[in-house]
C-alpha cells in the first residue's frame, strides 16, 4: 500500500458508502475538473488507461498535466488502446517520456487487437483515488464540440477498493508491455478476478471461456430485480440478457431504457430499434435521447448502481475488456434516477404507434442487417456503411 494521498476537494455530488467517498461527475466541466484534480492529487504514482486519447485541445491539456506530474516526481504510467487511439502517433507522448513517465499501447493493430479491445477508462492517483466512466480524452467528451459533444458521466472513488483497481491496472501493464498481449494472459486475469461481496465492487468484463464477472453479476441482478433504469449508448444485448430485461419490465414497478437518438454510428441505433417492439410488449418504456449524442453507460437496478465503460451490447458483455463499478446504496440510486429523469425530459418516447409510422419493411431490413453487423461482425463497420435513419416524426 502506497502512502495515503491527502483528500482534495473533488467536484461533483458526494456520497459516503462503506468507507468510500463517491463523487458523481456529470457535466463536462465537472469531468474535466475531476481529471485535473486527481492528477494534481497524486504524490507517488499515476496509473492511466484510456481507450481513446486524441491530439486535440483536451488531449494536449491532459498530456501537459501528466508531464507536470512526472516533473514533480510522480511515477506516471499511461496506457492507451492501439485500436481506439489509432490516429495518434507515439511521438505525441514524447514529452511525457522525456519527463520520466511511461507510455505504451495495449494490444497491437493486427490479429488479436482487432477483435479484442481494451475499452476501459480509468485514472488512479496513488492507491487512494480513482476516476472511471464512459468518457475518453478527446474534445468531444468535454463539451468542446458544441451540439456534437457526447453526453456522458463519471465517478470518483476514494477508499480501500481503489488499491484493488490499482492491482488490476498493474497486471494489465505487465501483460501489455511491448504491445504483445496474449489471449491466455487476458483470460487468466479475468477468470481470477474477485469483485468481493461488499456494497462497493469492481466488475470486469472481457474474453473468457465462461461468463465474465461483469456479465454474470448483471445477469443475476436482472433475474431478481424489480425496478430497472438503463442508459446505454449502444443496445444490442445477448438474447439471455434481453429476456431478463423484459421480465423485469413485466413484473416491476417501472422499467426505463434511454437509448441514443443521435450518434456517430447509425448502425448502432438501427440495431437497437430492432428490439423495441419486443420490449414495449413487455411493459418496458423506451426513450431516445435527443439533446446530443449519447455515450453514457449507467444502470440502476433496485438500489444498485452500475457505472463505467460497458455498453449493453454483445461486444461489451463478452469480448471487450470493460470495467464497471457496482455500488449498492439507496441514496445514490435515488440520485441517479433523478439524473435519468433529466435525460428522459430531453428524449422522445418510443411507442408502438411511432414505430408503425416510422419503420417500414426497408427500415426493418436495414435494422436486421445492422443488428447482424453490430453483434456478429463489428460495430465499427456501421461507420463505413450509410444507415440512413428515417425521421421519427
Amino acid at each position: 500500500m502506497e502512502a495515503p494521498t491527502p483528500t482534495p476537494a473533488f467536484p461533483g455530488k458526494l456520497f459516503h458508502v462503506s468507507d468510500h467517498d463517491l463523487h458523481v461527475v456529470h457535466a463536462p466541466d465537472e469531468r474535466l475538473a475531476a481529471m485535473h484534480a486527481l492528477i494534481s492529487a497524486a504524490r507517488a504514482r499515476l496509473r492511466i488507461f484510456f481507450y481513446m486519447f486524441a491530439d486535440d485541445e483536451t488531449g494536449r491539456e491532459i498530456l501537459d498535466a501528466l508531464v507536470t506530474a512526472a516533473e514533480r516526481g510522480v511515477a506516471v504510467h499511461l496506457i492507451i488502446d492501439s485500436f481506439g487511439s489509432s490516429n495518434i502517433s507515439d511521438a505525441f507522448f514524447d514529452p511525457l517520456v522525456q519527463a520520466g513517465g511511461h507510455y505504451h499501447c495495449f494490444s497491437t493493430r493486427k490479429g488479436l487487437g482487432y477483435f479484442i479491445r481494451n475499452h476501459q477508462k480509468m485514472l488512479i492517483a496513488d492507491d487512494a483515488h480513482a476516476l472511471i466512466g464512459g468518457f475518453n480524452i478527446t474534445d468531444q467528451y468535454f463539451g468542446r464540440k458544441g451540439d456534437d459533444s457526447w453526453e456522458d458521466i463519471g465517478m470518483i472513488m476514494s477508499g480501500p477498493e481503489v488499491a484493488h483497481l490499482a492491482g488490476y491496472f498493474d497486471a494489465l501493464d505487465t501483460l501489455s508491455q511491448g504491445g504483445k498481449v496474449r489471449y491466455l494472459g487476458l483470460r487468466t486475469i479475468i477468470k481470477g478476478w474477485r469483485p468481493g461481496i461488499g456494497e462497493v465492487q469492481w466488475l470486469l468484463g472481457g474474453p473468457t471461456n465462461r461468463i465474465s464477472p461483469w456479465a454474470l453479476t448483471l445477469k443475476r441482478s436482472l433475474q431478481v430485480g424489480k425496478r430497472l433504469d438503463i442508459v446505454s449508448a449502444y443496445f444490442s444485448p445477448s438474447q439471455t440478457i434481453l429476456r431478463r430485461i423484459a421480465r423485469v419490465g413485466k413484473r416491476n414497478k417501472g422499467s426505463r431504457l434511454i437509448m441514443a437518438g443521435k450518434t456517430d454510428n447509425g448502425a448502432t441505433i438501427a440495431a437497437a430499434r430492432v428490439l423495441y417492439r419486443y420490449l414495449l410488449k413487455r411493459r418496458t418504456r423506451i426513450f431516445e435521447y435527443q439533446a446530443r449524442p449519447l455515450h453514457m453507460k449507467l444502470m440502476v437496478i433496485d438500489d444498485a448502481v452500475y457505472i463505467g465503460s460497458a455498453n449493453l451490447d454483445v461486444r461489451s458483455l463478452f469480448i471487450n475488456l470493460e470495467i464497471m463499478l457496482r455500488v449498492k446504496d439507496h441514496a445514490l440510486a435515488t440520485h441517479m434516477r433523478g439524473l435519468i429523469d433529466t435525460l428522459v425530459a430531453q428524449s422522445e418516447e418510443q411507442t408502438t404507434a411511432l414505430l408503425s409510422r416510422r419503420d417500414g419493411w426497408w427500415s426493418r431490413f436495414k435494422g436486421g442487417l445492422a443488428y447482424f453487423l453490430v453483434n456478429s461482425v463489428d460495430y465499427t463497420v456501421g461507420r463505413r456503411i450509410k444507415f440512413g435513419l428515417l425521421r421519427s416524426r
